[in-house]
């Protein structure tokens, strides 16, 4: 019975699958399940005899005949669940349109629910909050669905951009992708400019237009170019500390570039960073003096020195 349930679990999620992707692919399938190809294949059967009008190709995968559309499936109270709380997440931590797509979206999952299951949702509504970082800026309106169709048009975006420094700049770009570690939204991208792959803060970008030119590169995967903004500006810093400064600051070590931690035999902590501000981890250090030691470079404490001689006392 439950060998039987579990395979009409597994066909109904290659169903759902076949829908909602171009082509499927037999040894994904077979991964995600934990199954043998051969039992895909096995499904892929039934559900053609089933009367899924499949096309299956060698060395490529599984698709539905184009043109081909299956009733809409119900979901399930626990899927609405979490695109609820996707809902939330999307509201707060996304620009405006691309939040308002998301909520016709919902609107549309809603209206495949049972009553009972729109009720849930509704009373659950309430139970769920997610708030903006009160260090995040407002940028434009319609930045992540502008980025993401010149990415799929491989189309160069003009952008007036204003780094750090406050120093105000118009970049040609050819977008490979965009990425989130809270609080902020980066782009990146093959700058013209500086001839090199760039990450862009998408608070710092001040206007926006996709040209008619096509990309003239071809870009490597997005996740190969995470950490590669810039390099030549990251120092390496190696601090010693103690357990419990670095489990109570975990969150704000990452922020200041922590790449790597490991226990020492002594029982203290030693942490990597690539950091962008020798001043910031400097000030942080001097915060924690009583349990933390620079190990290098030797310019952050000589930051420190000057930080306490200001000090004046």
């Amino acid at each position: 019975m439950n060998k039987d349930l579990n395979r009409l679990d597994r066909i109904s999620a290659l169903l759902v699958q076949l829908q909602s992707r171009p082509i499927v692919k037999a040894s994904e399938m077979a991964e995600r399940f934990g199954v043998s190809l051969r039992t895909i294949y096995r499904d892929m059967s039934t559900l053609s005899e089933a009367g899924v009008p499949i096309c299956g190709n060698s060395g490529v995968g599984y698709s539905l005949v184009e043109g081909y559309r299956l009733p809409s499936l119900m979901f399930t109270k626990e899927e609405a669940m979490a695109f609820l709380t996707a809902e939330k997440i999307i509201e707060q931590l996304t620009d405006a349109q691309n939040s308002n797509y998301f909520r016709q979206g919902m609107d549309k999952i809603r209206a495949a629910l049972r009553a009972v299951d729109k009720k849930y949702l509704h009373e659950m509504g309430d139970s769920i909050a997610v708030y903006k970082s009160r260090n995040t800026r407002e940028g434009l309106p319609n930045l992540l669905q502008t980025i993401l169709s010149s990415i799929n048009d491989k189309l160069i975006i003009e952008i007036n951009y204003t780094n750090a420094d406050e120093n105000k700049s118009q970049r040609a770009l050819e977008a490979i992708g965009i990425t989130y570690t809270h609080p902020y939204w980066y782009l990146s991208a093959w700058c013209h400019l500086r001839e090199e792959y760039r990450i862009f803060k998408l608070n710092r970008i001040e206007n926006i237009k996709i040209t008619a030119n096509k990309h003239i590169k071809i870009h490597p995967p997005l996740e190969s170019l995470l950490g590669c903004d810039n390099p030549e500006c990251l120092i390496e810093v190696v601090l010693h500390t103690s357990k419990e400064v670095s489990k109570h600051h975990a969150d704000s070590c990452y922020y200041m570039g922590l790449t790597e931690e490991k226990e020492l035999e002594n029982g203290q902590i030693e942490q990597t960073y690539m950091a962008y501000s020798l001043e910031s981890l400097a000030r942080w250090v001097l915060a924690n003096a009583d349990t933390t030691t620079v190990i290098h470079p030797v310019e952050i404490k000589n930051i420190i020195k000057q930080i306490i001689k200001n000090l004046d006392l």
